[in-house]
């Protein structure tokens, strides 16, 4: 008797863990779509270099794109869609903004409202911080950010560009004291 309720619980056991996989595997699939998607878009930046002890060394990152003129009807904290086209030398520009998701094939990334101030409203993609390891230098002027989109305008950093070209980052040897 004691053998089965020791199966019993173990059994127990690897339903609790295969359940905790299963929520943890599809979060991971959910982060994961944009990157598994074959449209991309190059967005043109204004960064910013601070260093945080606690979350490590980032850039935040402002889009061309993070101000666009109002729409009617929207509120802070609605989803926007903003339609996207690729100007001459490749880099995706703003074209429309709607709070209903396109339908057509139109290049759109989805993001949502934070400030409206007059005819123009901020927006944020989920894409404007971009970690790296400390002690890492580069050019931020004139960068560009190639991200991937998901077909519901979810994006993910695919990586920075330095006039076409992945950026060049170098490291300095830093210690504990430096």
């Amino acid at each position: 008797m004691r053998l089965k309720s020791k199966n019993k619980e173990y059994l127990k056991l690897a339903i609790l863990l295969g359940f905790l996989f299963l929520i943890l595997g599809g979060f991971l699939l959910y982060v994961s779509i944009p990157l598994l998607s074959n449209k991309t878009a190059v967005l043109a930046t204004r960064p910013v270099d601070p260093f945080n002890l606690i979350r490590g060394q980032y850039i935040v990152i402002r889009y061309e794109i993070g101000s666009i003129p109002a729409i009617e009807g929207a509120e802070i904290g609605n989803k926007v869609y903003v339609s996207l086209m690729e100007d001459s030398n490749g880099t995706s520009r703003f074209k429309s903004a709607s709070l209903d998701k396109p339908s057509n094939n139109d290049l759109f990334i989805r993001g949502q409202i934070k400030s409206i101030y007059g005819n123009s409203m901020g927006v944020e993609y989920g894409i404007e911080q971009y970690f790296f390891e400390r002690g890492a230098k580069f050019k931020t002027r004139g960068m560009e950010v190639k991200v991937k989109l998901s077909g519901n305008g979810g994006a993910r950093i695919v990586e920075l560009l330095q006039d076409g070209e992945p950026v060049k980052i170098s490291y300095e040897n830093k210690t504990l004291i430096s």
